[in-house]
Formats: structure tokens, C-alpha cells, sequence
């Protein structure tokens, strides 16, 4: 009899225990799915606010672009530190470049919005990419692409880039980098009168494609333009060489925007490459195949490069 009452006892005591545990689980299924549908209202009233917010921004950019506000969005306003409290890189707060690149012990400060504009690694050219490292290309080969057709390549990538950006306002200052050092090399800067049009080129210029290559626009602060340039680049001076952090820049066709002029003397020269070598599109495109020459052009550019090569080797003979 004892033994038939512990085991009931016992039955109980387990079945107790199971509601028990039936009702705690009851209970903690019944505040999960209360905190979920809170979150969730949570979640849903961020995502309103942040659409709100959204709305309110792009009115507030669209009016500041059409000139009814003078004022940037206060959205806009704000920089962005690589490493905040380190000390500032000096080279970065000079030129908007570093060759450390983010991974720079010191601090970079991005703005999120300014009057210059900087495309990194924009123009391109073999004779620039190699004038530097004989070592790797035959000296033959690198006579053919020397300094001089550098640069005429240069003037027709000027004038091409200088009248697209145009159409979004004054330009000021435009720059565009031949160091050899790979941070700055064709790097090329631009920078508008007005806050205004530096934002518009930026929203309408920003990841399409020119040549080939895709272009990658950023703001950046040049607080001045001869603490950014090189200073003895011009007069062939400058002891650092292709190890220099400072702006080596081409010399624009005409001088325009030079550091000597004041904004008002500057002009803008005519364009000189034909309308179908355009190619700024949002895809990318294949080149335009350039003009046939006549045999007698080709007959006449082999004798000179011909004449080219024995001068070198007579002058390495020499040497």
C-alpha cells in the first residue's frame, strides 16, 4: 500500500512538473513573439523615419542644385576620418593622395562633399606608364613614346575632359598628375567656382566610362595649389625625382589655369580632336579605330624612326 502511494505520489509530482514546464514554456513563447512584433514595429517605424529622411534629403539636394537654397543638406556636411585622433598626413592634406593609401599610420579626412573634384589614375598613356622603367622595354621602343608625344596625347585627353566637365559650371582649376609614383600618376583634379556644379558633375560623371576606363570621381580639400604642386618640377630641379609626393603636373595647352594668371585671364582653347573621338558613354566601349596611313606616310615614319635608333646607338657608343 505504502509503495502504490509513493508511486502516485510520484506520478503526480511528474505530472505537476510537466505543466509547470508546459506553462514556462507557454509564457517565455508568448514574450518572444511579443518582443519580435515590438522590434518589428521598431524596425518598421525606422525604416519610415529613414525613407522620411531620405525624401527630405533628396528635396533639400534638389533644391540646393537648382539654386533655391544656398545651403548644402546638412546630410552633406560632415568628414570622414581614416584613423580619428591620430595625427594628420601631411602629404594627404596637401595633395588629397598618400602612398600608403588608407593604411597610413596617420589620419586622412575625406570630405563628403567640395568645390574639387579628383579622378585618380584618369589619364592614362604608355609613354607615361613606362618613361621610367627602362629596364623592362627596349630603348627603341620607348623612343617612339617619349616626352613629346606624351604630351600630345596629353592636349587631346585636356581638351576632351576639359569641355565634359564644362557643362556643369566655371572650372578654376584643373590639374592632371605625370609622376611616376602610382598614387599620383595621371591623377587629375578639378575644381569648380561653385559647390553646386562640383555635386552635379559628380552625380551625372561619376562611374561612366571614357577610353576604355571606368571613371572613379571623389571629393577632395587642395587647400592650396602651390603647397600641393611641386615647386621645382617646372624648372627640372626637383631632387626627388620620381619618388616625389608633390603634384608633377602637365603644362595645359595655352597655359590655361595657370598658378600666374588670375581666373579671369584664363581661356579655353578650341577643341581639337574631332567630334567622333568622343567616348564618354555609361558602358564601356571599344576604341575608335584611328585612320589608315598611306604608304608613303608609313615609308616616311619608318625612315624617321630608322634615323631615331642609329642616333641613340651612336650616342650610347659614345657614352
Amino acid at each position: 500500500m505504502d509503495n502504490w502511494e509513493k508511486l502516485q505520489q510520484y506520478k503526480e509530482r511528474l505530472l505537476q512538473e510537466k505543466m509547470e514546464q508546459k506553462i514556462k514554456l507557454t509564457l517565455e513563447w508568448e514574450a518572444e513573439k511579443e518582443r519580435r512584433k515590438i522590434e518589428e514595429e521598431k524596425l518598421k517605424q525606422i525604416k519610415e523615419e529613414n525613407m522620411k529622411k531620405h525624401q527630405e534629403f533628396l528635396e533639400n539636394l534638389q533644391n540646393f542644385m537648382a539654386g533655391d537654397s544656398c545651403e548644402p543638406p546638412k546630410e552633406l556636411n560632415y568628414v570622414c576620418d581614416t584613423r580619428p585622433g591620430a595625427e594628420m598626413c601631411t602629404f594627404f592634406s596637401k595633395t588629397a593622395t598618400c602612398r600608403f593609401g588608407d593604411q597610413c599610420s596617420r589620419n586622412h579626412q575625406y570630405p563628403s562633399i567640395s568645390n574639387v573634384l579628383l579622378a585618380k589614375n584618369f589619364y592614362a598613356h604608355f609613354g607615361l606608364d613606362n618613361m621610367f622603367e627602362n629596364n623592362e622595354y627596349d630603348a627603341d621602343i620607348m623612343l617612339e613614346y617619349d616626352e613629346n608625344e606624351t604630351y600630345k596625347e596629353f592636349e587631346e585627353f585636356f581638351c576632351d575632359v576639359l569641355t565634359e566637365f564644362e557643362k556643369f559650371g566655371k572650372i578654376v582649376q584643373f590639374k592632371v598628375c605625370k609622376n611616376y609614383e602610382k598614387h599620383l600618376r595621371g591623377n587629375t583634379y578639378i575644381e569648380y567656382a561653385d559647390l553646386r556644379c562640383a555635386v552635379a558633375a559628380y552625380r551625372f560623371l561619376n562611374s561612366r566610362w571614357y577610353g576604355g576606363r571606368q571613371l572613379s570621381l571623389q571629393f577632395c580639400n587642395i587647400r592650396s595649389w602651390r603647397n600641393a604642386i611641386c615647386g621645382l618640377q617646372a624648372k627640372q630641379r626637383c631632387h626627388k625625382g620620381r619618388s616625389c609626393n608633390f603634384l608633377h603636373i602637365f603644362r595645359n595647352p595655352n597655359n590655361l589655369f595657370s598658378l600666374q594668371k588670375l581666373p579671369e585671364e584664363n581661356y579655353i582653347p578650341r577643341r581639337r580632336t574631332p567630334p567622333r573621338s568622343w567616348r564618354w558613354s555609361e558602358s564601356p566601349e571599344t576604341e575608335i579605330p584611328k585612320r589608315t596611313k598611306s604608304s608613303r606616310e608609313a615609308n616616311d615614319e619608318e625612315k624617321k624612326n630608322r634615323e631615331r635608333r642609329r642616333s641613340h646607338k651612336r650616342k650610347l657608343r659614345k657614352d
